[in-house]
């Protein structure tokens, strides 16, 4: 018997709107309910990698339009990943496969603001922007109320916490939940790809994912965006965000909001230095601008090949931000009620290993497959819920792990540890069936 569930969600990142995109496709209702004012509000972030695992699960939860949209609007895949040292002298590399005539095999890069605009296609009003979550209780009749900090109250039978690393509904729901500073800080900044720029950028950067090995536990990660000719001028649909009536979301009418439809096609480099937090200094990098972050990245590396403080140099200052690298963890499966959460809601990990957004993707689709078969009468609430819940726990913090593991090789500080590191890395390039199982393909 149709249980005719009200689903709300808290947070609209990757894995809510993609959650509400399967529900609404399966007839569940939903409310997504998010603290930004407009999907421009928060520009940070450049690049996400969405491997077979996430493609998957957008497949399952878009429909076909919009998934085609997210293919429409992806940049060209890897063909490789190469581990060099701070002398561009290769470690290791791989070639990716890539599967022709494959919707779903294959790697897809999309901006952070293009994947946001194909997963708002065709939610129209679900989404209710400039929603500050303050706390969670039980319904009186039974269910769950969640009250904003504007005073509104929403109600519903479950109630989704899809907001990201500093959970609000987290805490409230497992405040003995932790995460921790890991003692790594970045520096990340955009290089142009353009004119002499693109031409003075390393060739194993523009054919994937690089990540560079430094001296005395320092590190650099690069990856290129680039688009098919065909695909160029494919931009994602916001007509409807721009007429819209209702929530006062006319982002893209502002400065701000043509800024970042144009940088919804920019071809760069993405990059990332980082390393431990006494090698900066005394210094508290989060108060610093632009410029100052690119001298203290550059300052750091001072021996390193010229064509790596190259992409540093020229990329421009406006575009450079820091953060200390943090990671959940783990955590016991605990008395399931109409509460529940996704992605780095519950298992944030470090940005090491690049899977943090496609296990957000996985948690969609496997809650989307839980609630829908609540919704049809063919589960109970709870135990659907437990039932993910374990099963989230379980992969989630495995994911966790093996990202913290990655971090801790690639800043190894003693030259025994990181002379170990790059025989194991020269190994592995070496002898070619340890190279799916060193990169968690097995």
């Amino acid at each position: 018997m149709k249980r005719n569930l009200k689903v709300l969600i808290i947070g609209a990142g990757t894995g809510g709107l993609t959650l509400a995109q399967g529900l609404k496709a399966a007839g569940v209702e939903v409310e997504v309910y998010e603290r930004d004012h407009s999907p421009t509000d928060r520009l940070q972030g450049y690049r996400l990698s969405i491997n077979p695992v996430g493609c998957r699960a957008l497949k399952a939860c878009l429909p076909d339009a919009v998934y085609a949209k997210f293919i429409a609007n992806s940049a060209k895949p890897s063909e490789s990943v190469t581990f060099l040292d701070h002398r561009l002298r290769r470690l290791l590399a791989f070639d990716i496969p890539q599967r022709e005539g494959s919707d779903v095999d294959n790697e897809r890069p999309i901006g952070r603001l293009a994947l946001r605009g194909v997963l708002l296609d065709g939610l129209g009003p679900i989404v209710h922007f400039g929603k500050k979550f303050a706390t969670f209780e039980d319904a009186p009749g039974g269910g769950v109320l969640a009250r904003f900090a504007d005073g509104a109250i929403a109600a519903g039978d479950v109630l989704v916490g899809a907001d990201g690393a500093s959970s609000p509904v987290r805490g409230q729901l497992l405040p003995q939940a932790q995460r921790i500073d890991t003692g790594i800080v970045a520096i990340s900044g955009k290089h142009a790809l353009s004119g002499e720029g693109r031409k003075a950028v390393p060739a194993p950067i523009l054919h994937g994912p690089t990540l560079i090995l430094g001296p005395k536990g320092r590190f650099m990660f690069a990856n290129a965006v680039e688009y098919e000719e065909s695909s160029r001028e494919s931009v994602p649909d916001w007509s409807a965000w721009m007429s819209s009536p209702w929530e006062g979301v006319r982002a893209l009418e502002t400065e701000q909001g043509a800024d970042a439809l144009a940088q919804s096609r920019d071809e760069y480099v993405m990059w990332g230095f980082s390393a431990r937090r006494a090698a900066f200094g005394p210094r508290d990098l989060e108060g610093l601008s632009g410029a100052e972050l690119k001298a203290v990245a550059l300052s750091q590396m001072t021996d390193w090949d010229p064509a790596l403080r190259g992409i540093v140099e020229r990329s421009d200052a406006s575009t450079f931000v820091t953060f200390s690298v943090k990671t959940s963890t783990p955590v016991s499966p605990w008395p399931t009620r109409k509460v529940t959460l996704l992605g780095d809601a519950l298992h944030n990990m470090t940005p090491f290993r690049g899977v943090g957004a496609n296990t957000a993707l996985r948690d969609a689709a496997a809650l989307r497959k839980a609630l829908v078969a609540v919704d049809r009468g063919e589960q109970d609430l709870l135990p659907a819920l437990a039932a993910y819940e374990r099963a989230m726990i379980d992969y989630g913090f495995k994911a966790v792990g093996v990202s913290l593991g990655m971090m801790r090789r690639v800043h190894e500080e003693s030259e025994i540890g990181r002379a170990i590191a790059k025989l194991v890395f020269r190994a592995v390039d070496h002898i070619k069936p340890l190279q799916p199982i060193f990169m968690g393909r097995e």
